[in-house]
């Protein structure tokens, strides 16, 4: 009876709202566990892009994964894509490709994404070639210079469907590992915001257990319940962590629907205090006028508004 008094006056004394370890080493052993490991992404996020930086030059991380699959680079630049990777010498006018066309209209032109690939490139000539990382498009093929109407845009369908299938016939089914960086609303357990299918859950009727599910801590994500418990029972300052969710008070923490976050995730990636998770934009006047011709165009096909010259900022001025 005493040493249960004790546990429970140490577990009052020091109380964690969820089970914590480093982040990369615990990202790295959930590959002991599921195959893919899908973080779930807030964009442009600087934080973030460097974490994505440290995660694949740990050397661990490099022995465990065979491959990285992107939200950002379209499955028809996936030659281009692996011809850059593998360290061939490519115009950057050429490269830009990658990350320019793509379903969404210039949604990743932070320099987080093309630092990260840059990153990918320079660890790949540091290892074996049977040991270099392979970087997969994710994205729907698109050929932009065939789009010319909301309806041909519209008839892309669903990107979640793009993503499924890369990481069931290009992961899975060859038995290999792959890190999976989404935007949130693609990896949710519970489906999409919506409450329809995602990657996750299209991935998971195929192979069950397959994924792990990590998203990124920030204000959208945790409602002022959640917040409160983190708030009340401070994380450890060193981040990155990796905050486990199953069976702890913040995975019992509801939504704002109801839903556990549990439900929602098997963990939490903690950077720092929302006020350090500041966006990277483009540097001013970096966008070519040619480009952002294009991108108008683009943009009233998707949108039916210049919507992303308000994204971009002082990018095209």
């Amino acid at each position: 009876m005493q040493a249960t008094e004790t546990e429970a006056s140490r577990s009052q004394a020091d109380p964690r709202p969820c089970d914590v370890a480093d982040a990369i080493p615990g990202i790295v052993a959930a590959f002991g566990r599921h195959p893919v490991v899908m973080i779930g992404e807030v964009h442009w996020l600087e934080p973030a892009g460097e974490f994505y930086g440290r995660l694949i030059r740990d050397r661990k991380f490099q022995q465990t994964v065979q491959d990285i699959v992107v939200e950002f680079a379209s499955r028809h630049n996936q030659l281009l894509l692996d011809r850059y990777i593998a360290g061939e010498d490519l115009p950057i006018e050429e490269v830009r490709h990658i990350w320019r066309d793509t379903t969404k209209v210039a949604s990743w032109e932070s320099p987080i994404y093309a630092q990260w690939l840059a990153a990918v490139r320079e660890v790949n000539k540091g290892l074996p070639p049977n040991r270099r990382l392979r970087v997969l498009a994710g994205d729907t093929a698109v050929a932009w210079q065939s789009i010319h109407t909301h309806a041909d845009w519209e008839a892309l369908g669903d990107n979640n469907v793009s993503f499924a299938d890369v990481m069931v016939n290009e992961v899975l089914r060859r038995g290999r590992r792959a890190l999976v960086v989404l935007g949130a609303n693609h990896v949710t357990k519970s489906g999409d915001r919506n409450g329809d299918e995602d990657a996750t859950t299209r991935v998971e009727s195929r192979y069950p257990g397959s994924t792990y599910v990590v998203l990124l801590d920030n204000r959208g994500l945790l409602q002022p319940p959640a917040q409160e418990l983190v708030r009340l029972h401070r994380l450890p300052q060193n981040a990155p962590i990796l905050c486990e969710l199953a069976g702890t008070p913040l995975g019992d923490s509801p939504d704002n629907h109801g839903t556990p976050l549990s439900n929602k995730a098997d963990a939490l990636l903690y950077l720092g205090p929302p006020e350090t998770l500041v966006r990277a934009f483009p540097p001013a006047g970096s966008l070519e006028p040619t480009y952002m011709k294009e991108v108008d165009r683009r943009s009233m096909i998707e949108w039916g508004e210049l919507r992303d010259r308000k994204l971009l900022g002082a990018a095209v001025e």
